[in-house]
């Protein structure tokens, strides 16, 4: 098989890390895949419960689309698509616990027709409300795939003005859907990113806003580890190994904090941009500057994300899942089959990283009772909060001129390829953006390599086909 003679190191086994091994390792390539971490996953993994030994916590709730082809493709991969759960029906619930759906309908209507009625009787918005999404969405599929690439450099609050949309609407409609998505304030946030996920999810593909949430553990999605590659946990990378041939340099291998050495013909850095700035940090200025792809890492920006695991007395909550009008928890999932365990999540959760744990606590306890009939009498037993400080990067606008490429140019460092969601992957900083970083990295190091991509198959995945109405309003575009 082509590349058999070729080894790579991949630093970091998050989602980015495994897809590139995932798709290095049909070619014939030599993997070896180092984690720090004692299980692979990285920010989307488990840890095991201090308090309760054996019982194992997610880090934060992850929530995939049909939509997320590569991520999709790479659950496939590894083998554990059927640990995914997949819902047809978002739930809103509003500030007094009343249940709003958005759902498609059936015949295979395709999209954006499909979700047409479920918004027709969405009884959370008013008929106002609702016309003026009407308004914004068709406005969305009117621009194209090509034309939010222009507003990249736009808050999406001055795209929202712009289409007259009401101010109600960011807390009952965008807020509940955007920030969770994009992991940044609705109104801050680049319109380009903003639109994506409306045109993504919603209105290119009538499979594009299925929910998939995990029916297991989020370390248990990435326990099959691909053949032929050796993954190392509990190994961290300490630095790596360059070598200058002429005027360039390549990356030759790395070096463990134990001291041992993996040489390798080509390094893939999937790994935060934080610890990317650390391990080049030793090579010359007017090195890093010929390269160009670290230019911008420091000023994106890290945003926080929590996630609140709660355990009452009794079962409170029925519903899989369920996006809250109004906080403080953005949005809830139920974690055992009796609705007596949820985790909630806030993203850009900025404000909450300094406030103290029970005074948290009591808050969330207090709005899931405001919502659940269940839960007016029940005792939280406990709960456990985790804060993720540098969940993802902020899609602000000109964010992505600060997001390089995974494969180095003309001029860069041979052989050291990035991966990672804050890379180039055009899309924002999601298990989604993730999954195609690793996928793209794969590519690079194909390209640095000098193999053909094309067997035994390309390694990114396409978007969802562009269903008929919205080609025919120019979404295809």
């Amino acid at each position: 098989m082509a590349g058999q003679s070729h080894r790579v190191v991949v630093v970091g086994a998050g989602i980015a890390g495994l897809a590139c091994a995932a798709a290095l390792a049909p070619r014939g390539i030599g993997v070896t895949l180092l984690e720090s971490r004692h299980a692979p996953g990285g920010r989307a993994s488990s840890f095991e419960d201090q308090e309760r030994p054996g019982e194992l916590l997610d880090n934060c709730q992850h929530v995939l689309l049909g939509c997320c082809t590569n991520l999709l493709d790479l659950y496939r991969r590894l083998g554990v698509l059927e640990k995914v759960a997949f819902f047809k029906r978002v739930h809103f619930l509003d500030a007094r616990g009343r249940r709003h759906d958005l759902w498609a309908v059936g015949g295979g209507m395709p999209a954006p027709l499909h979700l047409g009625p479920a918004m027709a009787l969405f009884g959370l918005l008013t008929l106002k409300e609702r016309a003026a999404v009407v308004r914004a969405m068709l406005a969305m599929a009117r621009i194209g795939r090509s034309g939010r690439e222009k507003l990249e450099g736009k808050p999406f609050g001055e795209w929202l003005d712009e289409h007259r949309q009401p101010a109600g609407l960011l807390a009952k409609f965008y807020d509940p859907i955007l920030v969770s998505a994009l992991n940044e304030e609705s109104r801050l946030a680049s319109s380009k990113y903003a639109i994506q996920v409306f045109q993504e999810a919603m209105l290119a593909n009538r499979k594009g806003y299925v929910v998939g949430l995990p029916a297991c553990p989020l370390g248990e999605l990435y326990e099959n580890i691909p053949a032929g590659v050796m993954l190392r946990t509990s190994d961290r990378a300490e630095n790596v190994i360059f070598e200058k041939t002429n005027a360039s340099h390549r990356a030759a291998g790395v070096q463990l904090r134990g001291g041992e050495m993996i040489t390798a013909d080509a390094v893939v850095l999937a790994t935060n941009h934080h610890a990317v700035t650390r391990f080049v940090a030793g090579l010359s200025e007017e090195t890093r500057v010929s390269d160009g792809r670290f230019e911008g890492l420091e000023k994106l920006e890290s945003v926080p994300i929590l996630g609140a695991h709660l355990w009452f007395d009794r079962p409170v909550m029925r519903e899989a899942s369920a996006a809250l009008v109004n906080g403080p928890l953005q949005w809830l999932f139920r974690k055992d089959s009796e609705g007596k365990v949820l985790h909630g999540v806030i993203s850009a959760a900025r404000a909450w990283v300094n406030v103290p744990k029970e005074q948290a606590l009591a808050q969330f306890e207090a709005q899931v009772r405001s919502l659940f009939p269940g839960a007016r009498d029940a005792r939280l037993e406990r709960g456990v909060i985790v804060i993720e400080k540098r969940a993802t990067f902020s899609p602000l606008p000109g964010a992505d001129r600060l997001r390089p490429a995974q494969g180095p140019p003309p001029a860069g460092i041979r052989k050291l390829i990035l991966a990672g969601d804050y890379t180039k992957t055009d899309w924002p900083a999601t298990m989604e953006g993730a999954a195609r970083s690793g996928y793209l990295a794969a590519s690079a190091v194909l390209a640095e390599l000098g193999i053909s991509e094309s067997q035994p198959e390309p390694a990114l995945v396409p978007d969802l086909a562009v269903q008929w109405p919205a080609r025919l309003l120019g979404l295809a575009r």
